[in-house]
């Protein structure tokens, strides 16, 4: 476990995955990272790399062949080397292998780096094309922020808050809640309930075609909590529709698989592509207000 402290904060990451395990407001005494349970999800965070969520039927294809993709690619079980540490901040390391090109036939370094400064947290992804091919990627965080519950899993007196009015498209999921189904309008808002009904409704919400630069996530005990995004061409936010007391707020840099998709990597709508030797960098933070 990689352990970064600042004055207001303690963050816990984990090698595997490269992910969250636990994000402490130290001047409260309090855990502001959704702590996981068995009957509504596991996890706390993932670090997205390839793909975002599912691939319809589980693969994929770069000039015909077939590759298989576990949900949300290649980084959930991975042991991620730390390439350097400090007290406030952290780098893991990724780098391709034999064992990765089965999955995914592209020479990769991922370097993310998770620092601490103050009350804010901030996470970045680099990717660096090692090959002498074009790369095609998708990237993203899933942070599970902890909510406040007025009963039987109640959560809509949590409130996600823009500075403006916002008038996104929407990436509308078929029926299991898995792929998309097509792109339309939604309505216009300026905060969104962290309300179990949307997640029922939706599966997840994924809004694209505004500047998602800045939120805040207020709760119902009054912590308040600014996401600064890093303008991702997506923004998504699920939880379990049922149980648990939390929400995602995730920045993806892609989207998943269409109903019916295009099965060459190339062709995917919204994917990244890096010349030889390119790099591409993303950023997210999140900061006690």
């Amino acid at each position: 476990m990689s352990i970064i402290k600042s004055e207001y904060l303690k963050v816990e990451i984990n090698e595997t995955g490269s992910t969250l395990e636990s994000l402490y407001d130290k001047a409260e005494e309090r855990e502001l990272l959704w702590q996981g349970s068995a009957d509504s999800w596991t996890g706390k965070d993932v670090t997205i790399f390839p793909f975002v969520a599912r691939l319809k039927d589980g693969y994929y294809t770069v000039e015909g062949k077939r590759y298989d993709m576990p949900l949300h690619g290649l980084c959930t079980d991975r042991v991620f080397e730390i390439a350097q540490a400090s007290g406030d901040r952290v780098e893991h390391k990724f780098v391709y292998g034999e064992d990765t090109l089965k999955y995914y036939p592209y020479k990769f370094d991922l370097r993310v780096i998770h620092r601490v400064d103050g009350k804010r947290y901030v996470k970045t992804m680099k990717v660096k094309n090692l090959g002498d091919e074009d790369m095609y990627f998708f990237a993203g965080g899933h942070p599970a922020i902890a909510l406040i519950s007025k009963g039987d899993f109640d959560t809509s007196d949590n409130i996600i808050k823009f500075r403006r009015q916002m008038s996104p498209d929407m990436y509308y999921l078929d029926g299991a809640g898995h792929f998309v189904e097509r792109r339309g309008g939604y309505d216009s808002f300026s905060e969104l309930p962290c309300d179990k009904t949307l997640m029922k409704k939706y599966g997840t919400m994924i809004f694209a075609g505004e500047k998602f630069d800045e939120l805040t996530l207020e709760r119902a005990d009054g912590v308040k909590l600014k996401f600064s995004l890093g303008e991702p061409p997506v923004l998504a936010f699920w939880s379990h529709p049922d149980r648990g007391e939390y929400i995602c707020v995730e920045p993806w840099w892609g989207i998943p698989d269409d109903v019916t998709p295009k099965r060459e990597i190339k062709d995917k709508t919204a994917i990244n592509k890096l010349s030889a030797g390119e790099e591409f960098e993303c950023s997210f933070a999140i900061e006690i207000e």
